[in-house]
């Protein structure tokens, strides 16, 4: 009886000291997800820049046969969701027009503002999301994504914004574009793109992310956490 008495105090010990690791080092679901979002839009997007079908010259904003596209009545904004929708596998797609309006530009050398435009990009997905009655684009692995819709379009030069009314951008404000150039002349503007791994009327909050018009991503506060957690879980 003794010696069982030792062994079961033993099993007992081991045990409170595993079962916590045991948990600890179980994947967390929802993590996993985020990561399998988080990979497949980056995919997605370099896949997007690089193609011959659908875009040139390493710009979201110009059509595989060298025109713009069009940046009134989102217009573009719906050909991003559909070529976006043609790459990925999906379960449902339903591009949307007229939604909230909003896009970043981006300082890197300013800090603060890095952080605030971070905080932003998720604050425009969680508003967005209030409004839609389901996500634009629904994956076979039941992510969603959708876009916000922004006062400049991708592919839009300063001349363009200038010249089209439904940017009402005044002459300070075009200025300050200036430094957001790519080498072809379009703006670098950040166009907001959610993305949400549980449903839109459940539990985590959807993730944000800044897609300009070359393919660069830049990842809200949420995700950029959230990015950090997987790595140092290791999963």
């Amino acid at each position: 009886l003794a010696e069982i008495m030792i062994v079961l105090t033993i099993i007992g010990i081991l045990t409170a000291i595993l079962l916590p690791i045991a948990i600890n080092s179980a994947p967390d679901e929802n993590v996993m997800k985020f990561k399998k979002g988080n990979n497949t839009l980056g995919t997605v997007i370099r896949e997007l820049v690089n193609s011959d079908k659908y875009y040139a010259n390493g710009d979201l904003g110009i059509r595989a046969d060298g025109t713009l596209i069009d940046g009134t009545h989102d217009g573009d904004n719906t050909y991003f969701c559909e070529t976006f929708a043609d790459v990925v596998s999906t379960k449902s797609v339903d591009c949307l027009e007229n939604k909230i309006s909003a896009w970043i530009d981006i300082d890197v050398a300013d800090k603060d503002k890095l952080m605030e435009n971070k905080e932003t990009i998720d604050k425009n997905c969680i508003e967005t999301q209030e409004k839609l009655t389901a996500p634009e684009i629904i994956t076979t692995d039941d992510i969603s994504f959708w876009i916000t819709s922004p006062n400049i379009p991708f592919g839009v030069t300063i001349k363009q914004a200038h010249e089209n009314s439904g940017t009402n951008l005044s002459t300070s404000n075009i200025r300050q574009f200036i430094d957001y150039l790519s080498p072809s002349g379009f703006i670098y503007s950040y166009r907001i793109f959610c993305m949400d791994i549980d449903g839109i009327d459940k539990g985590e909050d959807p993730f944000g992310y800044g897609i300009r018009a070359d393919g660069k991503i830049f990842l809200g506060a949420r995700a950029d956490e959230w990015l950090k957690k997987s790595i140092q879980k290791g999963e």
